[in-house]
């Protein structure tokens, strides 16, 4: 079976069930990422997801790496930011937080991109989620390599949910901070 070759949302949503159940049992905090932060962060499901972002704590890589085996998941290719994983035909984008001494972080992003606290909703089920700013950090990302009008629309819709989330003013702060991050690395995001 292809990576990715499941892309239904049921199925993804049964995966990530399981996922965060085995985390918890772990005490590993797990948080999702991209598409479906948005919706969890939203409170409902806004569209066909194409994979599961997943952030996980750094030090903990190899009980991650466990987790996933436990379900079924092998991990497919080694990345710049992390590694990419397929689980029965699900594909799990999966990214390290690093410990900054007080809270979880995506390294490069503003403060914040790990809350503690559950601050989503999926299927009825109190998730941890990226920051809205964590979110669109990618997008910009995003943006760099490819122009927005290029975009697949699942990623133009997700582009204009987010964006819409934290409002012009949040937008124009965020854009601000990381034209700063991308002109002078060791400046604060803050």
């Amino acid at each position: 079976m292809q990576v990715g070759a499941h892309s239904g949302n049921a199925v993804q949503l049964d995966l990530l069930a399981r996922l965060l159940d085995g985390a918890q049992q772990r005490g590993m905090p797990v948080w999702l990422g991209g598409g479906w932060a948005i919706d969890a962060r939203l409170g409902r499901i806004t569209r066909e997801h194409g994979d599961l972002d997943l952030t996980f704590p750094a030090e903990r890589h190899e009980a991650f790496l466990e987790l996933l085996a436990s379900l079924g998941a092998t991990v497919t290719e080694v990345t710049g930011y992390g590694f990419l994983a397929d689980c029965a035909g699900v594909l799990l984008d999966c990214e390290p937080a690093q410990w900054n001494g007080s809270a979880y972080e995506v390294e490069g992003t503003p403060p914040g991109s790990c809350p503690d606290a559950p601050e989503g909703v999926l299927a009825g089920r109190r998730v941890r989620c990226n920051s809205w700013a964590a979110i669109l950090w990618d997008y910009f990302h995003y943006a760099d390599e490819l122009p927005r009008a290029r975009w697949a629309p699942r990623h133009r819709q997700s582009w204009e949910l987010a964006t819409s989330a934290v409002g012009a003013a949040g937008l124009a702060r965020l854009q601000a901070q990381f034209a700063t991050a991308r002109t002078c690395p060791g400046a604060p995001r803050d």
